[in-house]
């Protein structure tokens, strides 16, 4: 693995702020009035950061420099205080989707040296080419790495995970707080030399698989390579790396939405490759979406439909580059078999954008199909953390919004500046 060590993180001070009211979500969930009405709980949330333009909006050289101003101005007037080099632990507590199981996920947060694409670091999915930009432009200007990476390691003897055991048990959060949507998030500073070089030394031989997060460290390797810095902030990312063996970790599916379908013609073809099975509610097709592991299965919502398409036997026509571990998806049968060969939306379309919803709810994917927006709906089942991880190992990545790791990582607990 590449090097993972402390540094200077640049932090709210609790004692001017109310630590809940300036955290906001990663960006790229942030949509409609959401930034606006984040500004308006406090006109210091990170937001005004994080985003430069509001939603749908293309933000100008001018917003970009707005954000390094902000961060300038906030650090003068002590709103932001600059910490001692240190790693950092974050526990996330909260309660499971459509449960009331309360999990905790914890990680520690690092400055991970950048390396290419396979070097110690592994992507699962493919990104897309306008949130990498944006991202250059606002780490051009700010110089700053505003909201971490979210990484996993395999620690396979569960070393990583026992340190972290170790240190809760007997130190007190530096920083705890609340966030609107029920997370609790609680931060350790990490000081004491034995820690540190103990979590040091524990990352040396893991490789980190990216969880969330593949636009902004493709960002950091194209800035990387943009600066030539060789020993500069640059070289690192913000990273926070969470054990595989964490009991907290979860995994959402993603449904697709698509518009413009003829729905009659759909339905003729999908019958071809997919057993059709026809339910009543969407509460009734979940819970047979989920009644068996393994073999295919996939949702659909069409105007008057609930359908449960389960693959017929025999060979289908799936790409013959791409290896059984990512072959056998859910969400790669969709793409293939449905998405690509029957309505003609292939990796370029879904790439530029504009064909296709993304959403976590399944209730807001039927939404969509009932109020006329869309024609039709694909729900699909979560990917285990593994089978993320067969399809990294086999060299190949998923289909961008393959994976939602619930709760996301809050955004403006601890920033990383470059300098």
């Amino acid at each position: 693995m590449a090097q993972f060590t402390s540094f200077r993180g640049l932090r709210y001070d609790g004692s001017r702020v109310q630590l809940s009211k300036v955290l906001c979500p990663p960006y790229d969930v942030i949509k409609g009035a959401a930034r606006d009405e984040l500004l308006a709980q406090d006109p210091h949330n990170i937001v005004a950061v994080e985003l430069a333009a509001r939603y749908g909006e293309q933000a100008t050289v001018e917003q970009y420099a707005q954000s390094a101003s902000l961060l300038k101005q906030w650090t003068e007037e002590g709103l932001l205080t600059r910490d001692d080099a240190a790693f950092y632990l974050y526990e996330q507590q909260f309660e499971v989707p459509g449960t009331h199981h309360v999990k905790k996920r914890r990680g520690v947060l690092g400055a991970l040296t950048l390396e290419p694409f396979g070097k110690g670091v592994q992507p699962h999915e493919h990104t897309l080419s306008g949130p990498k930009a944006d991202r250059l432009n606002l780490l051009r200007a700010t110089r700053t790495n505003t909201s971490p990476i979210f990484g996993l390691v395999k620690d396979s003897d569960g070393w990583i995970d026992g340190l972290i055991d170790n240190y809760l048990q007997n130190t007190a959060p530096t920083a705890e707080t609340t966030t609107e949507d029920g997370v609790v998030h609680r931060l350790w500073r990490v000081l004491d030399d034995e820690t540190v070089n103990g979590l040091e030394a524990a990352f040396e031989n893991e490789s980190v698989l990216i969880a969330d997060g593949h636009h902004r460290y493709e960002t950091a390797l194209n800035y990387l390579n943009e600066t030539g810095s060789e020993n500069g902030g640059e070289n690192s990312v913000m990273m926070l790396c969470v054990s595989m063996q964490d009991n907290g970790l979860i995994v959402l599916p993603t449904h697709r939405v698509v518009k413009n379908v003829e729905v009659g013609e759909l339905k003729t073809k999908l019958r071809e490759l997919f057993n059709v099975q026809n339910y009543s509610s969407l509460e009734e097709l979940e819970g047979m979406l989920d009644e068996e592991v393994g073999a295919t299965r996939i949702g659909a919502i069409l105007p008057d439909d609930f359908l449960l398409l389960t693959l017929k036997d025999g060979d289908k026509p799936m790409d013959k580059t791409k290896s059984d571990a990512y072959n056998k998806l859910d969400v790669s049968v969709l793409h293939q078999l449905i998405l690509e060969r029957e309505l003609g939306i292939d990796a370029e379309k879904l790439a530029a954008g504009g064909y296709v919803v993304y959403t976590i709810h399944a209730k807001e994917a039927t939404k969509y199909v009932q109020s006329g927006e869309a024609n039709a709906a694909f729900l699909l089942r979560s990917s285990p953390v593994g089978q993320v991880q067969e399809v990294a190992d086999a060299g190949d990545k998923m289909p961008q919004k393959s994976t939602y790791f619930y709760p996301k990582l809050v955004t403006g607990l601890v920033l990383r500046p470059l300098d």
